[in-house]
C-alpha cells in the first residue's frame, strides 16, 4: 500500500509567513534589549564625556525610565539632537 501526502501551497505560504513574523519579532527584541544595555553603558561615563556628545546624564536616565518597549537610543538622539 502505497501513501501520498499532499501539501496545500496556501498552508506552506502561511507557515513561511508566520516564521518570518517570528524571526522579525525576535529579531527586533534582540535589538531593543541591545539599544538599552548600550543606554545604560553611558551611565559609566562622566559628566564631560556626556557633554562631549551633546547629552546629559538626567538625559540618559529620562530615556532609561521610559517604557520598556520603546528604544532609549531614539530619545537619546532626539535629545542630542538640537544641541549639535
Amino acid at each position: 500500500m502505497t501513501t501520498t501526502t499532499h501539501t496545500n501551497r496556501t498552508d506552506a505560504a502561511t507557515g513561511t509567513k508566520r516564521r518570518h513574523w517570528i524571526v522579525e519579532v525576535l529579531s527586533a527584541v534582540a535589538r531593543l534589549v541591545r539599544h538599552r544595555r548600550e543606554a545604560a553603558q553611558l551611565l559609566e561615563m562622566d559628566d564631560h564625556e556626556l557633554a562631549d556628545i551633546g547629552l546629559s546624564r538626567s538625559d540618559v536616565i529620562h530615556a532609561l525610565n521610559g517604557s520598556m518597549l520603546h528604544d532609549p537610543t531614539r530619545e537619546l538622539s532626539r535629545l542630542a539632537g538640537p544641541r549639535q
